[in-house]
């Protein structure tokens, strides 16, 4: 039996829709439509196709995203600077006086930074010292990142986008580094996988989390050594179920989790301990042959983020003719490989920009 093929051309062709109309149901995510800029985008690049935006579009797009940007002046102090999810003014209920409140967002500003990397921008338009100082502000003592400096909460899930902002601009000096591994370190749990926070159920996307930021801090072995890194895989591994991954136990498999377990299991080198080809069968099986892109299972309707996180995960399996992806900043390696020519021309680490105690 001839295995099935990936279609390129119609993926392709639901990003480019997601980028010019989404349903009416997608009116509820205004508030962060650089999140779907980010898996649109990130997706085309994956399939090799940001040819096919033509350079106006490219243009408009880099546009679009520096007007999200926040800097400070008498109507935003720095605490607040960095990238917001839209042009969309937030009413926030209960906060009196909210009425044109904006806030950049860490994952946002994460997502923003990335997009303009795959765009090919050199970030030069960044107000790195506000944006790393908006990023500092929002680390608590106890090492972990708040998503937004007034009503943020807090978990893994922004200690990885505050280090990968950080490696992004190539200056990690303003946050407490040793801090935040021990956070980190805290929500590794008894299974050898990672929970939000500290005591909380293990997880596969907060482990992607955990494990992506310890990479891009080059602190991997700090926390996981050869034993505990053994009882990680062991965990991740048996979360293939049907081909597919589960997020944790006793869940149905969704193809996101090829790319959250399968980029933890490439980063600390175990990826060679699952089946491929049943993996590969359950992420095509949930492909829309009709209107191109992924769903999350077979009960579901496509969307941008199952879309691309489908394609990670084939990418991270040796597709053939999808762009390899760099597992701990989900970017390409193509856009990663930009990122680290700007980051020698242009963007020199800056250990002066931020007041700091960090002890790393």
């Amino acid at each position: 039996m001839s295995k099935p093929d990936l279609k390129f051309e119609l993926h392709k062709k639901y990003f480019h829709r997601s980028l010019d109309l989404l349903p009416g149901e997608s009116a509820v995510f205004d508030y962060s439509r650089l999140t779907i800029l980010y898996f649109a985008l990130i997706g085309l690049d994956i399939l090799d196709g940001l040819d096919s935006l033509s350079d106006d579009r490219k243009k408009d797009i880099v546009e679009w995203v520096y007007r999200l940007q926040l800097v400070p002046n008498e109507n935003c102090s720095v605490h607040k600077c960095g990238f917001m999810g839209s042009t969309t003014i937030i009413h926030l209920k209960n906060h009196p006086g909210s009425e044109k409140y904006c806030e950049s967002n860490v994952a946002m500003t994460y997502m923003a930074l990335c997009i303009l990397i795959t765009m090919g921008d050199n970030l030069s338009r960044v107000n790195k010292s506000a944006v790393l100082q908006g990023v500092a502000s929002l680390q608590k003592p106890d090492g972990s990142f708040k998503s937004n400096y007034e009503y943020g909460e807090s978990d893994l899930r922004f200690v990885y986008c505050s280090l990968a902002i950080c490696n992004i601009l190539n200056d990690s000096s303003g946050i407490n580094v040793n801090n935040a591994i021990k956070f980190i370190s805290k929500c590794l749990n008894y299974d050898g996988a990672f929970g939000q926070n500290p005591g909380t159920e293990s997880h596969g996307g907060s482990t992607y989390c955990a494990v992506a930021s310890l990479s891009l801090l080059n602190k991997l072995n700090i926390v996981l050594d050869d034993n505990k890194s053994r009882i990680l895989e062991r965990w991740a591994v048996n979360r293939q179920t049907k081909g597919g991954f589960q997020g944790r136990p006793n869940k149905e498999a969704d193809t996101c989790y090829s790319f959250w377990l399968g980029a933890t299991l490439s980063i600390i080198g175990s990826l060679n301990r699952i089946n491929p080809e049943r993996n590969r069968a359950f992420v095509l099986l949930n492909a829309n042959l009709i209107t191109g892109g992924f769903s999350k299972n077979m009960e579901s309707i496509p969307d941008p983020m199952h879309t691309c996180l489908s394609l990670c995960g084939l990418s991270l399996i040796g597709e053939e003719n999808l762009n390899p992806i760099n597992p701990a900043l989900n970017i390409t390696v193509r856009a990663t490989n930009y990122l680290k020519q700007i980051q020698r021309d242009c963007i020199s680490p800056n250990k002066d920009i931020l007041n700091s105690d960090n002890d790393n």
